[in-house]
């Protein structure tokens, strides 16, 4: 099996969606650190990677992709296919993974970012607009409703729409006054997402980081 060589920074939820999905696949990556803190995915070097300047970015062989999603994808594919984290066979539980995917980058991460460009912005920590903050709450109220019909995003075990989606929630849970009471089945699975391999040493080390900083 080659190398897998991920490019990425401890604090992007995209990257750690590909860490957890390597700790499921039970799959060892190289971890070269580019920390946009300090711009580093505007070198160059990196750019030759990826056109677009994003983190993740995988390197296997020579071959090269970007996107979180698309790099979770591939790795189930190509080293565990069937895995019922996105399973192979099963089309139409491919296509409600897809669906949630979807919604964790179009809603649940741009909105995280609409809300973290606030905090950088702000004149004093955590000071966010509150239109900002009811606008991003809406990504939380439609993860409570998509969690109605069970424990999981899809179906009754962890899938790839899991993996995706707790690595953003759990940025927003410390960005914004989220009131748990309103919210019991995202919390109830926030909680068993926290049991899933490598959770601690990739997830919530990331999330007590950024607690420290807010």
């Amino acid at each position: 099996m080659g190398k897998i060589k991920l490019y990425s920074f401890p604090l992007s939820p995209p990257g750690r969606t590909v860490q957890l999905t390597a700790k499921a696949l039970g799959l060892e990556l190289e971890f070269h650190s580019v920390s946009v803190l300090v711009k580093e995915h505007l070198t160059d070097e990196f750019i030759k990677m990826n056109p677009l300047h994003t983190i993740p970015v995988i390197d296997v062989d020579g071959f090269v992709l970007y996107d979180s999603h698309a790099i979770a994808v591939y790795l189930i594919s190509k080293y565990s296919p069937g895995n019922p984290l996105y399973p192979s066979s099963d089309l139409e539980q491919q296509a409600r993974i897809n669906a949630i995917l979807h919604f964790e980058s179009g809603v649940m991460f741009a909105r995280l970012r609409y809300v973290g460009d606030a905090i950088q912005k702000a004149s004093q920590p955590g000071q966010v607009p509150q239109d900002r903050v009811e606008y991003a709450l809406q990504a939380v109220d439609q993860l409570e409703a998509l969690l109605r019909d069970g424990p999981y995003l899809v179906g009754d075990h962890v899938t790839l729409a899991d993996l995706s989606c707790v690595t953003s929630f759990s940025f927003l849970d410390v960005m914004l006054p989220v009131e748990r009471a309103k919210y019991p089945k995202v919390y109830g699975w926030y909680e068993r997402m926290k049991q899933i391999q490598g959770y601690d040493e990739i997830n919530q080390k990331a999330v007590d980081q950024l607690s420290g900083v807010i």
